[in-house]
């Protein structure tokens, strides 16, 4: 069976542990960040090739299997007509 460590080891521990901890939620946070400016990228390219002509809506529906409500709804804000 291992000893028991000591107070001084405990806390030191707690300090590696913390420091991890907050590593771990920045880079949490840093993939939320990349996660939404992805995703605002892409409805913003997706509104202008809709705004173009280029494609219907349900195109988008079918090459990216999201609902019609869903790709109505995410790329209004960026719709100019």
């Amino acid at each position: 069976m291992a000893a028991q460590p000591n107070q001084e080891s405990r806390d030191a521990a707690k300090g590696r542990f913390t420091e991890l901890k907050k590593v771990r939620d920045q880079a949490h946070e840093d993939a939320e960040k990349a996660k939404a400016a992805a995703d605002e990228e892409m409805w913003k390219a997706i509104a202008t090739e809709l705004d173009a002509g280029n494609a219907l809506q349900l195109d988008v529906v079918d090459a990216t299997g999201f609902s019609r409500d869903h790709v109505l709804r995410r790329t209004k804000p960026y719709r100019k007509n």
